[in-house]
């Protein structure tokens, strides 16, 4: 199934809090503790566009790992 982000996003923008936080369960499996619309709606829209489109390189990983691991936290 090929997913028209675009409209999907726009789709988005429509939805109560409440329905962004059930969206946003289906879309990564587990409950959000977020309560920005705008968050949500840019997280969703991520998720759409990595599970149709492909997420991350793996270079890209290994290279935000290497910079999490320099991170003075």
């Amino acid at each position: 199934m090929t997913l028209n982000i675009t409209h999907e996003v726009a789709a988005l923008q429509r939805l109560s809090l409440g329905e962004l936080r059930a969206q946003y369960e289906r879309v990564f499996g587990e409950p959000t503790t977020a309560r920005h619309p705008t968050c949500l709606i840019r997280r969703i829209a991520w998720r759409l566009q990595a599970n149709q489109f492909g997420g991350l390189s793996a270079r890209a990983r290994e290279r935000a790992a290497a910079l999490a691991d320099e991170a003075d936290l």
